[in-house]
């Protein structure tokens, strides 16, 4: 009896996954005692209730206010519910008395969320506005802070010695850590997840950009609370209806190292401003929104500052005004560019563009919403948020994903050549108790049975020899096929 076993088939990523706050995920990682801290602070209690889904801030309102949770006579616990207490209590913000099971709010918890909630999101931050004097106007703050956010950008879809050089040693580093870039600083490579990185709407990259910040920051020790209190009551500022190029921040002399540091990166992203550091004060940008917006909601404000530029046809053409490389080089990955003019380019949506997206792990989904929160402002206007991109791209977008899922590749292995009758029909009734068994052949005496049965097959066989008398061990040989 030989074997043989075909090659292993590449993972295939779903299509669809569950939501999360990248940012509450993050909390949940962190270790207890680090979280407890961070709780005990009226600005970071209020962001995390921001951040909750809305089922979840129901919960905790109930039980800040009223002591308890409504109970099953009240409200049906569906599963969804059951989800969401899970969440709160994963965040450590309720407990489960061991006693009767109900939940209680923690205490440090309860009593920074309602000092922040008495005071406002405004005033729990410990930031002083200062006077914009003539010489601090900081001027083109949305202009510039959006070039600094291409400049990262540009670094993962257009890589090359002018595009690294644009960017910190901190922020490849971090690109590198993430795995969205591969390879040494002279020859930079994206990854699959730097391509999914860049179709994402820019309140996930932004999130995703801080999550991935903070975890480097923490691999090198840093006290995460001190980076992390900060953030947060700069995010806090952005719904105070800012103006920018109005309101400057006072640099707090006091900040320890890793808090300069983040004010660096946050200057890096664009979602601040800083004309000179001798200045000692900051200005707000309107991208800060995109970090006070909870990605798993909706991106709709994401989508209002991002100013759309493409329009999809039924047709499958696809016109993109606009003379950004950047941006021509994120619709190339699943367009088959054809005409490209001063300010404004034309192609095609394909089969095998698609399809070639697919590979790099860039699913039907990413891109459907990556086309809907880039559409034309006209297009929106005329067909709404959804149906801007025509139903039937959209469709056929999914159905080219689907015909990747026809066949389902597994590593096996495949069993040939049997000493007699009785050994095939041995082997097969073995591996069908085992659970193993993924094919067999009567006419061809040919028997699959998966990767894991392998070293069951090859137990039962050497047994099945030492019964005869025969001792000897099955012959066997692999092959990639």
């Amino acid at each position: 009896m030989s074997s043989d076993q075909p090659a292993a088939a590449p993972h295939l990523t779903g299509t669809s996954s569950k939501n999360s706050c990248l940012f509450l995920d993050f909390l949940i990682t962190i270790p207890p005692k680090t979280r407890q801290r961070l709780l005990q602070k009226p600005s970071c209690a209020f962001f995390i209730y921001r951040m909750l889904p809305p089922i979840a801030q129901q919960t905790t309102i109930q039980l800040i206010w009223k002591g308890s949770f409504p109970t099953a006579s009240d409200v049906e616990e569906t599963k969804e519910i059951e989800d969401q207490v899970k969440l709160l209590k994963d965040l450590g913000l309720v407990h489960r008395q061991t006693t009767d099971g109900k939940l209680n709010i923690d205490t440090d918890y309860k009593r920074s969320y309602m000092y922040a909630a008495m005071l406002g999101a405004a005033q729990i931050s410990s930031l002083v506005l200062e006077p914009n004097e003539g010489n601090r106007r900081g001027k083109d703050v949305e202009k510039k802070a959006v070039e600094r956010w291409d400049c990262i950008l540009r670094y993962l879809a257009l890589p090359s010695e002018e595009n690294t050089q644009a960017v910190s040693e901190t922020t490849r580093n971090l690109f590198k850590k993430a795995n969205f870039t591969s390879g040494g600083d002279t020859q930079i490579e994206i990854t699959t997840f730097g391509f999914q990185f860049l179709l994402l709407s820019p309140v996930k990259q932004m999130w995703t950009y801080v999550i991935e910040y903070l975890k480097l920051e923490m691999s090198q020790g840093q006290d995460i609370v001190e980076v992390i209190e900060p953030l947060i009551q700069i995010v806090l500022l952005a719904n105070r209806g800012f103006k920018a190029e109005r309101e400057c921040y006072q640099i707090d002399a006091n900040w320890t190292e890793p808090q300069n540091e983040l004010l660096n990166h946050l200057r890096e992203l664009g979602v601040i401003f800083i004309r000179k550091r001798k200045d000692g004060v900051f200005f707000l940008t309107q991208l800060l929104t995109h970090l006070a917006t909870n990605e798993t909601i909706d991106d709709v404000s994401a989508e209002k500052v991002s100013n759309g530029k493409v329009i999809v046809e039924t047709n499958f053409r696809v016109y993109a005004y606009t003379s950004s490389l950047l941006q021509l080089a994120i619709i190339a990955l699943f367009t088959e560019m054809t005409y490209r003019f001063q300010d404004m380019s034309v192609g095609m949506i394909t089969r095998e563009s698609v399809r070639g997206a697919l590979q790099h792990g860039i699913t039907a989904a990413q891109i459907i919403s990556f086309l809907r929160a880039n559409a034309h402002p006209q297009c929106i206007a005329t067909s709404g948020p959804v149906n801007c991109l025509p139903i039937t791209v959209a469709d056929q977008i999914r159905l080219w994903e689907d015909e990747r899922r026809r066949m389902n590749l597994k590593d096996a292995y495949i069993y040939s050549h049997f000493e007699s009758e009785d050994e095939f029909h041995g082997v097969c009734e073995y591996a069908r108790q085992q659970n193993i068994l993924l094919w067999s052949d009567n006419q061809q005496k040919l028997v699959i049975v998966n990767e894991d049965g392998h070293e069951l097959v090859r137990q039962w066989y050497k047994r099945e020899k030492s019964k005869t008398g025969a001792g000897g061990e099955a012959s066997s040989s692999t092959s990639s096929a």
